[in-house]
């Protein structure tokens, strides 16, 4: 199943494969002050593949805290859709749906999660476990380290 969405102005796409359902996969709430001030709700599946379409012109790539991530919004619209974190053939991410607007997932009950007392190895980990395996398909951002920094 893949389901697709965009930021409000339509310059960054996702899509997101999976076999899973909504239901199966759940929807996070980070607490984090970011992710809270963007109304964020997180989808990942390490057994899918997220596809992200966007020129890098258009593009925020917003680092914070332990910098093992990147966040991604867009430059005219200001809609964060993904958290970025790797390089090469093993980068990785989380889809904030809201932002997306991923219509699939909003009825799935949320999850609030609080990632403040992780260590940034163990922040790491858990993405690398968790968040879904992800291409770009602006070959500059494809070759881009997306942290940790």
């Amino acid at each position: 199943m893949t389901h697709t969405g965009q930021c409000h102005c339509g310059k960054l796409k996702a899509s997101f494969e999976t076999q899973r359902t909504p239901q199966e996969l759940g929807v996070r709430t980070c607490q984090c002050v970011f992710c809270r001030r963007h109304g964020a709700v997180n989808i990942s599946d390490p057994k899918g593949l997220t596809t992200i379409d966007c020129a890098e012109a258009d593009v925020n790539r917003y680092v914070f805290a332990l910098r093992t991530a990147e966040f991604l919004t867009c430059k005219t619209c200001g809609v964060y859709i993904a958290a970025v974190m790797g390089e090469g053939d093993r980068i990785v991410s989380t889809l904030n749906i809201a932002g997306l607007r991923m219509e699939a997932f909003f009825n799935v009950d949320e999850a609030p999660m609080d990632y403040g007392q992780e260590a940034t190895e163990e922040r790491i980990g858990r993405r690398y476990a968790k968040w879904t395996p992800t291409k770009f398909t602006n070959a500059a951002l494809a070759a881009s380290n997306f942290g940790p920094h």
